[in-house]
C-alpha cells in the first residue's frame, strides 16, 4: 500500500468521525423529532443532519478492519483502550462530586461503584464493550482475512451482511437478533469489510470524487427514506419501528455512506506540513472526546452547560457553536490526560531499568 498508519487523510477521518459523534448526540437532546407531533422544518433539519453523522462509528470499525488486520493481535493494544476508559469512568464521577454535582451517595452506591470499574461488561459505553469484544476476536479474524481467497472471502462477508444488515434494511418488523448494530457481531462485520478493502482494494470507490458521491448519495437516500417514513407515521400507517430503520448502523446505506466516506478519505492528499502535523496531533484525543461527554453521568448534564452559550443565534449556528466547544474541551482534557499517562509510562520504564540496572 505504501502508505504509513499514520497517514494524516486517515487521522483527519477520525477527527470527522468523532465531530460526527458529538453532532448526533446534540442532536438527540434538542430536536430529536417525537413521533406524534406533526412534521415540521426542524424534523427535515433533523434527518438530513443525522443522515450525514449517522456513518461515524461504521467508518471507525472500518478503519481498525483495513490498518488491524494486517498485524499482530496485541494485549497492550486492548489494555490501552481498558487504561483510558477506567480513567474516565472512575475519575469524572469523582470530579463531579467534589464540584458539588452530583451527590456522593449516588456516585459511592453499589451499583454506581460496579459499572465504573467493570466498564466493559457493564455496557457503559456500547461502543467500548463492542470494541474490545472486537479486539479480543482479531486474532481470528485476522487469520480469515489473510488466509481466505478472493472469492472465499466475498461469499462468507455477503452470507454475514445478509444476516446482520440485508434483510432488517427491508424488513418492517424487528427481528429478535438484531441489535441494530450496536453489537460485536456487526463490529466484526464491518472489521472484516475493512480487511477486505486492504487486501482486494475498494472497487470502483477508487478516487475521492466517487467517494463522496456515494457518501453523499446514501446520506441523501436515508434523508429521503426518514422523511418518508414520519410522514407515513404521522398520518396513520403502523411503522413506528421501521421509522428507526434508517438510522441504525447496520442499515444498508448507512455502510454504503461509510464506505464511501472512507473511500474519499483514503484517496485524498494532505501534504507534509502544519497542517498534517496539527492534525497528527489531535487525533489521538478523540476517543476521549467520546469518553468523556459519552460518560454516563456527564451524559446527562453536558447540554445543560452549555445550553446558554449564544442562545440568540440560529439553531444551525448554535449547534456548530455548542458542539464544537464540546469537542475541543474534551480534546484539550484528553491530551492531558496523555500527558500524564506518558509521565507515568516513564517513570515506570525508569524504575524497571534502575532494577534490572
Amino acid at each position: 500500500m505504501g502508505k504509513t498508519a499514520r497517514q494524516a487523510n486517515i487521522e483527519l477521518l477520525r477527527i470527522a468521525a468523532m465531530f460526527m459523534v458529538v453532532v448526533m448526540h446534540y442532536l438527540t437532546v434538542t430536536i430529536e423529532p417525537v413521533p406524534g407531533s406533526g412534521v415540521h422544518g426542524s424534523d427535515v433539519g433533523y434527518a438530513v443532519t443525522e443522515s450525514l453523522c449517522i456513518v461515524a462509528v461504521n467508518v471507525y470499525v472500518l478503519i481498525s478492519g483495513y490498518f488491524l488486520s494486517p498485524v499482530s493481535f496485541s494485549l497492550r493494544r486492548v489494555g490501552r483502550v481498558l487504561a483510558q476508559t477506567l480513567f474516565y469512568t472512575i475519575l469524572l464521577p469523582l470530579v463531579l462530586v467534589v464540584c458539588g454535582i452530583l451527590p456522593f451517595s449516588e456516585v459511592f452506591g453499589v451499583y454506581h461503584i460496579w459499572n465504573s470499574i467493570f466498564p466493559v461488561q457493564s455496557g457503559h459505553y456500547w461502543f467500548v464493550t463492542a470494541y474490545v469484544v472486537l479486539l479480543l476476536f482479531t486474532p481470528f479474524l485476522n487469520t480469515a482475512v489473510q488466509r481466505l481467497d478472493k472469492k472465499a472471502f466475498m461469499q462468507a462477508l455477503l452470507a454475514l451482511l445478509a444476516f446482520f444488515c440485508f434483510g432488517k434494511t427491508l424488513s418492517p418488523l424487528q427481528f429478535a437478533t438484531d441489535r441494530y448494530g450496536y453489537d460485536f457481531g456487526w463490529f466484526m462485520v464491518l472489521y472484516l469489510t475493512g480487511g477486505y478493502l486492504r487486501r482486494f482494494g475498494f472497487g470502483i470507490l477508487k478516487s475521492t470524487g466517487r467517494g463522496l458521491a456515494v457518501y453523499l448519495g446514501s446520506a441523501a437516500l436515508t434523508a429521503g427514506t426518514e422523511v418518508l417514513l414520519m410522514i407515513l407515521c404521522e398520518n396513520g400507517l403502523p411503522l413506528d419501528y421501521y421509522r428507526s430503520v434508517p438510522f441504525h448502523y447496520n442499515y444498508l446505506l448507512n455502510l454504503t455512506g461509510a464506505l464511501g466516506l472512507f473511500s474519499a478519505f483514503w484517496h485524498m492528499h494532505i501534504g507534509e506540513g502544519k497542517a498534517a502535523g496539527m492534525i497528527r496531533f489531535v487525533s489521538p484525543a478523540v476517543f476521549g472526546v467520546y469518553l468523556i461527554h459519552g460518560q454516563a453521568d456527564v451524559a446527562n448534564l453536558w447540554y445543560g452547560w452549555i445550553s446558554g452559550l449564544a442562545t440568540s443565534l440560529a439553531y444551525p449556528l448554535r449547534l456548530l457553536l455548542h458542539t464544537s466547544a464540546v469537542f475541543w474541551i474534551c480534546i484539550g482534557i484528553d491530551k492531558g490526560r496523555g500527558l500524564l499517562f506518558d509521565r507515568v509510562g516513564r517513570f515506570i520504564a525508569a524504575k524497571k531499568s534502575t532494577r534490572t540496572a
